[in-house]
């Protein structure tokens, strides 16, 4: 969110400086976040789902996708290094943590996620 803001902020310092100078870069900004949201939107969802959604929306949908993708991905590495890979060497044997409480603490992180 606040790269949507100083992208804004950035749109808003162009604009005041050249009407036609802020106009090429708003179609700039518009196409490249176009791009974005095409290549997570499309080979995650089908089209009829985003197609029909302001861009903002899109854009927003992007982004919470590719973080929940992120949070999971990063998540499961760690535990998988970490608890696996490295049983003994970060965390004595007794305080692992059950699969349950793992799974426990992805349910109350994802529910803080808007």
């Amino acid at each position: 969110m606040q790269t949507l803001s100083l992208s804004l902020s950035l749109l808003f310092f162009y604009r005041s400086k050249s009407p036609a100078m802020g106009d090429d870069y708003l179609q700039l900004f518009v196409d490249e976040t176009t791009l974005y949201n095409r290549i997570v939107l499309a080979n995650l969802l089908p089209s009829k789902w985003w197609d029909p959604l302001p861009h903002v929306l899109q854009t927003w949908l992007r982004n919470y996708i590719a973080g929940t993708l992120l949070y999971l991905v990063s998540g499961l590495l760690w535990c998988f290094y970490v608890y696996y890979l490295k049983r003994n060497v970060y965390v004595p044997k007794d305080d692992i943590p059950t699969r349950k409480a793992m799974l426990l603490q992805i349910f109350v992180a994802m529910k803080a996620m808007p």
